[in-house]
């Protein structure tokens, strides 16, 4: 039996501020997120870093990227719009204390100059949450040396997989399956070859760290399962990860464990958006932008529980 991560596990991963803590001290979160054909997926991501309560955020356009189509803003643009809080461009002098990248990306239109970029995160010491567009990066061995979380849904599990070359999927696998034990087995079994911690997303998510932990939540809310609630989820992860940066670095199975929390805000968050609070399928059809905006509702929630 898969122990599920419950509320309370949650709650416990939480950290509010306190009067000595600074924007830098909360965590400064990058993104390279959202090309040039898919600029929203940047403004959810980092919609939702903020309303996790990061202290930064600091949004990098891609490298070389050519001139958006169909007269959209660029994703800088974009993000600049809906979050001007937002600060544009690389790091100079301070560092990023977690990264997110492959939102809203697709490497088949990946320039050179991107692709040498992603590779210099992959090869430092803050910890990456690897999403979409990215995932294709994680195998290579040679190229890593970041902690990395990764967030495939049932599809780009499969592909991962196949990359890894690990043979068949455990018996009974489902990329939209909901029964947590052949997801559990292959998540664990893909988190120990690559070496990374692996979110795969799904209406039960399983969460499963290269050293053998594995954790479960759900099932979700079905109206969940709605374009852009993955970017969501990578910034609300981000978020948490960049927060809790220092003790990470000492405490490696930490990103496991906040891997498993955002699952749960992520839930939580649909849920309340969507007055689904059964998760049953009532309620009310949900949107991804309004699902960040619920995520200060129930963190506010999770931390009254630490009271």
């Amino acid at each position: 039996m898969i122990a599920r991560w419950t509320e309370r596990d949650a709650a416990e991963m939480l950290r509010a501020p306190g009067p000595h803590d600074d924007k830098y001290r909360r965590g400064v979160l990058g993104m390279r997120t959202g090309a040039a054909h898919y600029p929203g997926a940047a403004v959810l991501g980092v919609s939702a870093a903020w309303r996790t309560g990061v202290g930064m955020v600091r949004y990098v356009p891609p490298d070389d990227e050519s001139a958006p189509p169909y007269g959209l803003p660029t994703a800088a643009a974009a993000v600049l719009e809906a979050r001007p809080e937002t600060v544009i461009g690389p790091p100079v002098g301070r560092p990023c204390d977690a990264w997110v990248i492959g939102s809203g990306t697709d490497a088949t239109s990946r320039s050179v100059a991107e692709l040498t970029q992603l590779r210099g995160l992959l090869a430092g010491d803050a910890a990456v949450v690897v999403d979409a567009g990215a995932l294709d990066l994680v195998v290579d061995d040679s190229v890593r040396a970041a902690p990395l979380i990764l967030t495939p849904h049932g599809g780009e599990f499969e592909r991962l997989w196949r990359s890894a070359r690990l043979g068949d999927l455990p018996e009974g696998w489902d990329p939209r399956g909901i029964e947590p034990g052949p997801r559990a087995r292959a998540a664990a079994q893909l988190a120990s070859a690559v070496r990374a911690t692996v979110l795969l997303k799904g209406s039960v998510t399983i969460c499963a760290s290269p050293d053998g932990w594995v954790r479960r939540s759900g099932p979700a809310t079905p109206w969940l399962a709605s374009a852009g609630t993955g970017d969501v989820l990578a910034g609300l992860l981000g978020a948490l990860v960049a927060g809790r940066s220092a003790d990470a670095r000492s405490d490696p199975g930490l990103l496991a464990r906040l891997a498993a929390t955002a699952a749960v805000l992520h839930d939580r968050a649909a849920r309340h958006a969507s007055g689904d609070e059964s998760a049953d399928g009532s309620g009310r059809p949900v949107i991804a932008l309004e699902i960040a905006a619920a995520i200060p509702h129930v963190l506010g929630e999770l931390l009254a529980r630490q009271a």
